[in-house]
């Protein structure tokens, strides 16, 4: 890495212009002096690519113009510099792209499409970015550098490190959300949100910050990266939209309500908890979390992205409704105060303190500086031991799941899902007797219904064991320790019938093939076309009347199962290939058909 840093270094000096001479250093009003800048082409220079796409003649952005002050902080993307634009006479954030995005011009240019859209997005909870220039960095190389708002404020990381959690933050993830469906509405996915991203001013304004790996809605073909505390599912294969904005806000809303990430371990833990594990709970940490604010919280957080909310507005709607389900139902007219009606442009503003009160005071307050996020009025005072130390809270206000009641959700679960494995077979086969005997193989009338009827649910249940884990998670419900929800069976049981009716649909297909058959035939003899008198005369006959279902299963698998990643994207090809051999096998075979 250091000699291709000095073979850049070289070529750069070696086509670089003459510098005009001037001082090495350059001022301050407070009397010291900055590190020498490197002098650049004069103004009109236009830049000339280089066959890396980078330029290697000095762009028209002066360097000089940015006075670098000080690192703030740095991450996988880039490092970000507090620095004086000499120009404008104010204090600006430049973030220094990283080299691994900087030597490649497919991302940079992406990151320029995106960042004049994002340079378009006025809102005060979103950063605003100035401008993206290019200026020499540490090793003496023009690299991209963008120019943003300097916000001084805490980020929402160290305050929940510094307060701890608290129900005040729904305040904090409200505004978030109104600066996300700003930046949806030009286009924009975050795709990074996490608290560390988060920064609460001093007035407590909110601001979303780094939009290091952002990208537009539209860019199916992007490299997804982010934090897999805060990842959803889809991202890990390449696929990103409204909706994983969404998961992201959920899991930020999780942590600032309990302290912690939803899901913890190894990179490759978080990945199977984020895919198969049932979501958290908040109430079995925040007992002053109600179930309508937890209800947000997992819905945000499904697994699947049809079951969240269809984006960052309608959750913000449900945000607000449920912020009253924190707050104490004698004033209504304090949790007001934090209501705010929905698509509004305008940020969350922050609304001075009312005084400390008593026991009737809401658990949600309005927002005025960061400290006030870790005020957590209403929760129970813990009593004190003679060592000092004080006894924890119960997490829970109320009767909790057990392994009993888990395993009362699993049988009634798994009872449900057999009857409807046994029944839709069953209507398979009856449905049968209504489809001509021509259009049925001879193996049907060979073979009983009973035999059909073992081969269908046999079917099904090997699709169910390929997802048992997540099969029967569904059907036991929340874990040990979690609220207890209402009635016997868990609220995620529906979801694991849906998948055992799926398996079952599935499963009858092969008793549906004499209704396909009869389709194919009366679509044939509607265009003109000779049908063969008997579609199972023989092997070729029987392989050319299911050539087009074949070509569509296949066809469709292929286009919908496509990936930004090697091995998806050969799989889609071969499957996309093998169902155009089979329509060219059902057109070429059509003259030797019976």
């Amino acid at each position: 890495m250091a000699d291709q840093r000095d073979r850049r270094s070289r070529r750069w000096r070696r086509r670089r212009p003459t510098p005009t001479p001037g001082p090495a250093t350059t001022p301050r009003p407070d009397g010291a002096s900055t590190a020498p800048v490197p002098l650049v082409a004069p103004p009109g220079t236009v830049p000339v690519g280089g066959p890396d796409g980078r330029d290697t003649i000095e762009p028209q952005v002066d360097a000089a113009r940015f006075e670098l002050q000080g690192r703030i902080g740095a991450g996988n993307h880039g490092v970000v510099f507090r620095a004086l634009d000499r120009h404008l006479g104010r204090q600006v954030a430049i973030k220094r792209f990283s080299h691994f995005l900087a030597d490649d011009p497919r991302a940079m240019r992406r990151i320029t499409r995106e960042v004049e859209t994002l340079a378009r997005v006025s809102h005060p909870n979103v950063v605003t970015v100035h401008d993206l220039v290019r200026m020499p960095d540490g090793d003496g190389e023009v690299t991209p550098h963008l120019v943003m708002e300097l916000v001084e404020g805490t980020s929402l990381r160290d305050l929940l490190a510094l307060r701890g959690p608290s129900p005040r933050s729904v305040l904090v993830v409200a505004g978030v959300l109104d600066g996300l469906a700003a930046c949806h509405r030009a286009g924009i996915l975050h795709l990074d949100i996490k608290p560390a991203n988060v920064l609460v001013t001093d007035s407590g304004g909110i601001k979303i910050v780094d939009f290091g790996i952002a990208r537009a809605a539209s860019d199916a073909t992007a490299t997804v990266a982010g934090t897999p505390h805060y990842m959803a599912p889809e991202q890990y294969d390449g696929r990103a939209d409204e909706r994983s904005d969404v998961y992201s806000v959920g899991c930020l809303l999780f942590e600032t309500l309990t302290g912690r990430a939803p899901f913890e371990g190894t990179m490759a833990a978080q990945l199977m908890a984020h895919r198969t594990q049932p979501r958290p709970d908040p109430r079995a940490s925040a007992p002053w979390v109600g179930p309508r604010l937890a209800a947000v919280v997992q819905t945000a957080m499904a697994v699947e992205p049809e079951e969240r909310y269809s984006g960052v507005a309608a959750m913000a709607r449900a945000l607000r409704s449920a912020v009253a389900d924190v707050a104490d139902p004698a004033a209504p007219e304090a949790s007001a105060a934090v209501d705010a009606p929905s698509g509004r442009p305008a940020a969350t503003p922050p609304v001075v303190l009312a005084p400390a009160a008593a026991v009737a005071a809401p658990l949600v307050r309005p927002l005025s500086r960061p400290a006030d996020l870790g005020d957590r009025p209403g929760v129970p005072a813990r009593d004190a031991r003679p060592d000092g130390t004080r006894e924890p809270v119960s997490s829970l206000a109320g009767p909790a799941v057990t392994r009993w009641t888990r395993l009362v959700s699993l049988l009634l679960g798994l009872g449900i899902c057999a009857v409807v494995l046994t029944v839709v077979p069953m209507l398979a086969w009856a449905s049968l007797e209504l489809a001509p005997a021509r259009v049925r193989p001879q193996t049907m009338d060979q073979m009983s219904a009973d035999a059909w009827w073992m081969l269908s649910v046999g079917l099904a249940l090997t699709l169910l064991l390929v997802r048992r884990r997540r099969f029967f998670q569904h059907l036991a419900g929340p874990e040990v320790g979690s609220p207890l929800p209402d009635g016997p069976l868990a609220p995620s049981v529906g979801r694991g019938v849906r998948m055992a009716l799926r398996a079952a649909v599935v499963g009858t297909l092969p008793l549906l093939v004499p209704w396909y058959v009869l389709g194919l035939l009366a679509a044939m003899t509607a265009a003109g076309v000779v049908a063969p008198s008997d579609p199972f005369a023989d092997a070729l006959t029987t392989a050319w009347v299911l050539a087009p279902l074949v070509a569509l299963v296949l066809g469709l698998r292929g286009i919908l199962g496509m990936r930004p990643r090697l091995g998806a994207l050969a799989f889609s090809f071969l499957l996309i290939v093998t169902a155009g051999g089979a329509v060219a096998f059902f057109l070429l075979a059509a003259p030797y058909v019976p």
